[in-house]
């Protein structure tokens, strides 16, 4: 249904999804992912315009949200787990677990998993061969559904703005200062919004 209302085309998806499944070379054991993260607190920072005011996170762990990764690593934080698309990431840390997402619009980008060693590929079609189908939308939003999927005990959000109509510096490589949301952004935010709601107000 989002697919059909951003008018974006599965078999692009499919494509991208067979292209990310061909560029992993070996199956990452999602395992020490689900330990990692299974019981503990969870700091989940996005790519909004409050990013910069963080100087330091208390969590057990943390997951970056694409271009996020950027502004942590200039001020000395290693996330644990890094959600991505591609297209907002400049920086790859060598020991952080990377959930990449493959879709229609981001096959140029591909190649950056071979910057990666712990590669959990993801789809946003049905997964097949090594790819993994977790849930989510955005970048921001994937992050909440996984922290929740893989049985965090508390989720904090940070620069995760879906209000101001303002995308943050940092969520793209060639922002060079905060810059409104477009339309399809502004739709994109909602749904994110929507998903994270119905997450972290979901009881097991």
């Amino acid at each position: 249904m989002i697919r059909s209302w951003l008018g974006f085309k599965e078999r692009d998806d499919y494509i991208s999804a067979s292209i990310l499944n061909c560029l992993i070379s070996k199956e990452y054991d999602e395992s020490e992912l689900r330990d990692l993260v299974r019981g503990r607190e969870i700091a989940v920072v996005g790519a909004g315009p409050q990013l910069d005011k963080i100087s330091r996170l208390k969590e057990d762990v943390i997951i970056a949200a694409d271009g996020a990764t950027n502004y942590l690593i200039n001020i000395g934080v290693t996330p644990d787990i890094i959600v991505t698309d591609l297209d907002g990431l400049q920086t790859f840390p060598k020991n952080s677990i990377y959930v990449v997402l493959a879709h229609g619009d981001n096959i140029n980008l591909l190649h950056k998993v071979k910057e990666m060693d712990k590669v959990i590929p993801n789809s946003q079609v049905m997964p097949f061969g090594r790819l993994r189908l977790y849930g989510g939308f955005s970048d921001g939003d994937r992050a909440v559904v996984l922290a929740k999927y893989m049985g965090a005990s508390k989720i904090r959000l940070y620069a995760m703005d879906f209000e101001s109509g303002i995308i943050g510096k940092f969520s793209k490589p060639y922002y060079k200062k905060d810059v409104p949301a477009s339309m399809i952004k502004r739709k994109k935010l909602e749904i994110a919004r929507m998903i994270i709601e119905q997450v972290l107000n979901y009881d097991e």
